[in-house]
C-alpha cells in the first residue's frame, strides 16, 4: 500500500505540471494573437494555482507600452514554467507567462474600429484611459453605425470632458430624445445650458 501511495504521489508531482500546458488569450478590441510580445512577465501562484503570489496585470502592462485597444493577453505555461513547476510543484508553487502581444497598425487607438469592434466598448475604454479625442471617434463611429441614447451619451461625455460644452449639450440632447425618460440627463442638459 505504502508503495503505490509513493508511486501515485510520485506521479502527481511530476506530471501535474505537464497536464498544465496551455494558451489562453484574452483579446483586446480586434486583438493581435499572432503579434510580437511587446511586454512579458511571470506570475507565481500558491496551491496549485488558487493563490497569487504576485500581481501581474496584462491590461496596466499593456497602457504602460501606450496600447488602449487592439492587443492580446496571453496567459501561458510555457516549456520554462513546466520544468520549473516539476521542481516547485512539490510545494504548491506553480508559474505562469503572461505577454501582451501587439502587431501592425491597430495596436494602437484609431479613428474607426479596427475588426468591427464595439465602438461603445471601445470608446469606454478610451474615456477611461482619458483618451477623450480617441472616445469622441469611437463614440461618434457608434453614432454612424446605430445612433442610440447611449453612444450620443458616451459622445456627450466625451465632448464635455474636452471643454466643448456646444457640442456636448447637443451630443445629450440626441440621447434625450432617443431616451425621454432620462430625467438625470435632462437635469444634466439644464445646468450646463445654465452654465454650471
Amino acid at each position: 500500500m505504502k508503495k503505490a501511495f509513493l508511486f501515485l504521489t510520485c506521479l502527481v508531482v511530476l506530471f501535474a505540471p505537464l497536464s498544465g500546458c496551455y494558451t489562453m488569450n484574452n483579446t483586446i478590441g480586434s486583438g493581435a494573437p499572432d503579434g510580437a510580445p511587446v511586454a512579458e512577465d511571470r506570475q507565481w501562484f500558491l496551491l496549485w494555482g488558487l493563490l497569487p503570489l504576485n500581481n501581474v496585470d496584462g491590461g496596466k502592462m499593456a497602457q504602460d507600452k501606450g496600447l488602449r485597444t487592439n492587443y492580446t493577453i496571453q496567459t501561458q505555461q510555457s516549456f520554462i514554467d513546466v520544468i520549473l513547476n516539476i521542481f516547485t510543484g512539490f510545494v504548491s508553487v506553480y508559474s505562469r507567462d503572461v505577454k501582451v502581444l501587439a502587431g501592425g497598425s491597430g495596436s494602437a487607438v484609431s479613428a474607426a474600429p479596427a475588426g468591427g469592434g464595439n465602438p461603445i466598448a471601445m470608446g469606454n475604454q478610451a474615456m477611461a484611459a482619458k483618451d477623450y479625442n480617441g472616445a469622441v471617434q469611437y463614440y461618434q463611429s457608434a453614432v454612424n453605425s446605430n445612433p442610440t441614447a447611449g453612444a450620443y451619451q458616451g459622445l456627450g461625455t466625451a465632448y464635455y470632458f474636452l471643454g466643448q460644452k456646444d457640442q456636448a449639450i447637443s451630443a445629450y440632447e440626441k440621447a434625450l430624445q432617443l431616451n425621454p425618460s432620462d430625467t438625470k440627463l435632462s437635469g444634466f442638459i439644464n445646468k450646463l445650458k445654465a452654465g454650471n
